[in-house]
């Protein structure tokens, strides 16, 4: 799937596979110059390619849209046994001027990287066979404790080094080592090379680039955090009319561009750690409830699943006091201690009407009854909910949750944990057919709806969704961006539509 070597094994032969620069990363390691240890990491091309071969490319209007269904995919790609095993037991790395502190993060940056290596080749010459070869080799740095990083370089009409200081700040003894360290290496090479470096206990090189000369030379370092960028000014999200909902219940980085929070408590609350999973439940709640004090925080109880056809959902909350109890502590604390009331609640997984009102019986003794700043939306995620979907609304709600990867698989009758049988996944068009009246019905009733899943960004779906009234899209903290601009351009595309263009 992928190539991975220890930069010192790294040899003349290397060049072709691993990039001739990355090689002379090693020769400065024999050579007696400090390296700092790691990795250099090759793009899974098979995957990569067997991947882009199932998506249209063919017309700009639906490249977005193809390209974010492939990094969802390709993020799905579990890390490599090869590359685990290299990376040991380091935690630390340091990627392009990026500080990862995990194994999982660095794999996903990797990916990220080469997906828009691939994507800038899709905007210059389209989809072409071989589009995946020859991607960029990445050098992986292990790290302990970092600090500063940046680069330098010796201009010779000068006669001086002259060093950027890209993150934190370098010692005037550090400062001179790394003007001899720089001149050695130039020697070592024979010809003029940019370095970059960092101080991790002692100052080493960790990336080698060609040196162009240039007529300026900067005056001034510039200073970011890892992970920011490079002074890159981030361009505001494209707006639409449809809200982009922030999955929170992995990862903990908080988006600020996005109009809303979906947060799965089965994600997080594990009966096994009830103490620790309680703390991360409720730090994320009270995060994403004061990030966006003016917009929906969606709270959907736990739906602890062990396979289709099991006690679950709704059901396992009304009799099971254990894990029922502590989601609504939480609750309480958020909205009864911390007064934070745009949390609202979501119903997970029900099987019937009666089921539903039990929970709102409990959820009343508890001091959570519906009300004008406290919302109770309803998970739609098997067949019975469209079918008696004017039941439930009698019943009372605010809002539903289209769980649409479970709702396609309990109707095309398949179970999503088999990879086998994933593929009925893209028979769409049954479901579509089987949602139609319940969405004219929410419509009807102005009750909103928001869909959640992968199955939400399939450009059918999408298209389908938007022009049903589909008032918000939880997506991952990856596709904010990229989602936005989709429902954009699909909303431009239906209103052409109906303008008649």
């Amino acid at each position: 799937m992928i190539e991975v070597l220890p930069i010192r094994v790294l040899m003349d032969e290397d060049s072709q596979f691993f990039g001739s620069l990355n090689v002379t990363l090693a020769k400065l390691l024999r050579a007696d110059i400090p390296v700092a240890p790691g990795i250099c990491v090759t793009a899974p091309n098979l995957k990569l390619r067997t991947t882009l071969e199932q998506y249209d490319f063919g017309s700009k209007e639906v490249f977005e849209q193809s390209l974010t269904l492939v990094r969802r995919e390709i993020y799905a790609v579990p890390i490599p046994q090869l590359l685990t095993k290299e990376l040991g037991k380091h935690q630390k790395f340091l990627l392009n001027d990026n500080l990862i502190k995990s194994t999982k993060s660095l794999w996903l940056s990797l990916l990220n990287i080469w997906l828009d290596q691939i994507k800038s080749r899709l905007w210059r010459e389209g989809f072409y066979h071989g589009i995946t070869e020859n991607l960029d080799p990445q050098v992986v740095i292990f790290v302990k404790k970092m600090e500063s990083f940046g680069g330098g370089y010796f201009d010779g009409l000068q006669d001086d080094t002259v060093i950027n200081v890209k993150y934190g700040k370098i010692h005037p003894n550090d400062l001179k080592k790394l003007d001899q360290l720089i001149r050695e290496a130039n020697k070592k090479l024979f010809i003029p090379h940019e370095f970059e470096w960092v101080v991790d206990g002692r100052v080493k090189i960790v990336g080698v680039k060609p040196y162009t000369p240039i007529n300026t030379i900067p005056d001034v370092s510039i200073q970011h955090t890892p992970g920011v960028g490079k002074g890159k000014k981030e361009e505001d999200r494209t707006k639409s009319a449809v809200k982009v909902f922030l999955d929170l219940s992995t990862g903990l980085v908080v988006e600020k561009e996005v109009d809303g929070v979906y947060i799965a408590s089965e994600k997080i609350f594990d009966l096994n750690k009830p103490r620790d999973s309680f703390e991360d439940l409720v730090f994320r709640l009270v995060e994403s409830a004061t990030t966006f004090p003016s917009s929906p925080i969606l709270f959907k109880l736990a739906d602890k699943s062990e396979g289709m056809g099991q006690v679950r959902g709704t059901l396992r909350l009304i009799h099971q006091k254990s894990l029922f109890d502590p989601l609504i502590n939480a609750l309480d604390f958020i909205r009864h201690k911390r007064k934070l009331i745009n949390v609202h609640i979501v119903v997970p997984f029900v099987r019937g009407v009666n089921e539903f009102l039990q929970m709102k019986r409990d959820l009343a003794v508890r001091k959570f009854m519906r009300k004008t700043s406290l919302q109770l939306w309803l998970e739609v995620a098997v067949p019975e909910n469209i079918v008696n979907l004017e039941d439930y609304l009698i019943a009372g709600l605010d809002g539903v949750v289209l769980n649409l990867d479970e709702l396609i698989s309990h109707l095309n009758g398949f179970d999503p944990e088999h990879e086998e049988l994933t593929f009925y996944k893209n028979e769409v068009n049954g479901l579509l057919k089987f949602i139609e009246d319940g969405l004219k019905l929410l419509h009807k009733s102005s009750i909103p709806f928001i869909a959640y899943g992968s199955l939400s960004l399939y450009p059918k779906v999408l298209e389908f969704l938007v022009e049903k009234g589909v008032f918000g899209i939880v997506v991952e903290r990856y596709e904010v961006y990229s989602t936005a601009d989709l429902l954009h351009q699909t909303e431009k595309r239906m209103f052409r539509q109906l303008a008649g263009y």
